[in-house]
């Protein structure tokens, strides 16, 4: 079986269980970027190969964070504007670093916008890690990007995952919307 249909099916089932709140989102993100790793790596998009390694390490974070929260009263919440403004640094800063990195180290064809996505993704994944509903809104604008990479990219399977990606963010979106009116009502 193609590795691409392997990291698709568990990049699916991955994200639908993150739009359903459910902890085990976490380990599916840990085998499915390892196998993505590889894939973007032939591909040639060594931030997004790079990027999939990041991830398992806040696949590791947001397990831990969740599993946290999911004993405790912290749950699901808008983020805060002082985080906002620390999370559009943190992608500024990350997206200048990636770039260096991408052009100075690696024959990536697309180091600016393989940067931005990279540096977006990081950012969605921490805002994700931390229940922040908006982790959504980031994740659907960079996955439409996406989707015109993986066909320039010739990863067409990979493009049409990011197009069930952006349904799935409206899902998670309204989900999570529920999960943070059903805790105010327990409060």
């Amino acid at each position: 079986m193609n590795l691409e249909i392997i990291a698709f099916v568990l990049s699916l089932f991955c994200v639908a269980l993150n739009a359903k709140g459910h902890v085990l989102t976490w380990p599916l993100a840990i085998i499915s970027s390892l196998a993505y790793s590889w894939v973007f790596q032939d591909a040639k998009l060594f931030g997004d190969a790079a990027l999939q390694l990041v991830f398992v390490v806040l696949a590791i974070y947001g397990w831990v964070k969740w599993f946290k929260k999911t004993t405790s009263s912290i749950a699901f919440s808008h983020i805060k504007a002082k985080s906002i403004t620390y999370m559009a640094i943190a992608c500024l800063a990350l997206f200048v670093l990636i770039k260096f990195a991408l052009i100075q180290y690696t024959s990536s064809d697309v180091p600016t916008i393989d940067a931005f996505l990279t540096a977006a993704s990081l950012v969605a994944t921490y805002m994700s890690a931390h229940k922040w509903i908006e982790n959504w809104l980031v994740w659907a604008f960079v996955d439409v990007i996406y989707i015109g990479l993986y066909i320039f990219k010739g990863l067409y399977l990979t493009a049409v995952l990011y197009g069930l990606f952006i349904a799935l963010c409206v899902l998670g979106w309204h989900q999570w919307s529920k999960l943070m009116g059903s805790e105010g009502n327990k409060a």
